[in-house]
């Protein structure tokens, strides 16, 4: 899949770190509306993905959904459904999602049977920084963190 399972190794690493003993870490292949039904209760969904947002590969972006004029909105993610069409459904079907932030990779390199691109590897620490910045309010206790 290339740097399009971006999102599936900032998992990894995300569930290797414990982050936080309120944070969920969830893989999925693909983006639907399904992910709006498991973020149910939450305070916040932070999703990580590769994103096509026309920057330079290896370009770490954030963008956070609802805001007036969000970017995020207008940015499809890299799978079949992009965000804008799964908030347009859920509008329609009456479901309030949590507030949601994406970060994301410009990316490289989405050929099949590929890992990573070197531009991609390189930018996972700072998307990595920018999920911690997300989650911290939120996380509550975890890894050796003081109470």
């Amino acid at each position: 899949m290339g740097d399009d399972s971006f999102g599936v190794e900032m998992a990894k690493v995300l569930r290797k770190l414990n982050i936080g003993r309120r944070v969920v870490v969830l893989e999925r292949q693909t983006m639907d509306i399904s992910i709006l039904d498991t973020a149910k209760g939450a305070s916040k969904l932070v999703i990580v993905d590769a994103v096509k947002s026309g920057r330079p590969p290896g370009n770490v972006v954030k963008f956070i959904a609802g805001e007036p004029r969000s970017p995020v909105l207008r940015v499809p993610l890299s799978h079949e459904q992009n965000l804008q069409d799964i908030l347009a459904l859920a509008r329609k079907s009456g479901i309030h999602p949590p507030p949601i932030v994406v970060v994301g990779v410009e990316p490289a390199d989405c050929t099949v049977g590929k890992g990573l691109s070197a531009v991609v590897k390189e930018a996972l620490p700072r998307a990595l920084e920018e999920v911690r910045d997300e989650v911290k309010e939120c996380a509550g206790k975890g890894n050796g963190e003081p109470g």
